[in-house]
């Protein structure tokens, strides 16, 4: 009988251990994948304006959905474990919005990451194959303080582009009526638009 209780506790030992190391593993992938989702967002990712639900519905929220069926699947028995080891309903509610959001993170930066960056690579294609324009846009607002950035009207939406240290000290002292956009595009696919350059210029 003793012998059958050590076992037991050497088997659940072990299984506890072998559970541990899926979890640092799994936190290890969620940090690669933040370290590319910041890279690729930084320095890889092509700026853009424009709007269309497709992006909205097949980038983004198709990409979550996949993969929180995918990972809900793949660690169906820990969560089973995890939420009936709690008998309080508040602590299956905690378990159940700790993990959901886990997964919404995991399948995001994951799937989502996956379909932006071949969005953001036919998107490059298809605006290569096209002439390049010139549009002037409103300028909404200049936004100076954390993330400094320019508000402007494209196609009755409000788009930003981020500024450097050096164009938002100038900026406080600014009016933007005084001043639009004149921004140089290729259309790429569904309604979005490449930026190939953009700048300042002062109307009055």
């Amino acid at each position: 009988m003793r012998e059958k209780r050590n076992q037991k506790k050497t088997e659940n030992r072990i299984f506890k251990n072998k559970e541990k190391k899926i979890e640092r593993i799994h936190y290890a992938l969620l940090i690669s994948a933040l370290i590319f989702f910041i890279l690729n967002y930084s320095f890889f990712e092509n700026e853009t304006i424009g709007h269309d639900i497709r992006y909205n519905v097949y980038i983004f929220w198709l990409p979550i959905i996949v993969g929180l069926i995918f990972f809900g699947i793949y660690r169906k028995d820990f969560l089973i474990r995890k939420y009936t080891g709690f008998k309080e309903t508040y602590a299956k509610i905690y378990v159940i919005a700790f993990y959901l959001l886990q997964g919404i993170l995991f399948s995001y930066l994951s799937f989502g990451q996956i379909a932006g960056v071949m969005w953001n690579y036919i998107n490059k294609n298809e605006a290569e194959k096209n002439q390049t324009e010139i549009i002037n846009c409103k300028i909404t607002g200049f936004y100076t303080r954390k993330n400094p950035d320019v508000s402007f009207k494209f196609k009755n939406r409000t788009e930003v582009f981020r500024v450097s240290s050096e164009m938002n000290r100038q900026n406080y002292n600014r009016n933007p009526k005084d001043y639009e956009l004149e921004i140089t595009i290729q259309k790429g696919i569904w309604n979005y638009y490449l930026v190939k350059h953009w700048e300042l210029k002062n109307i009055r």
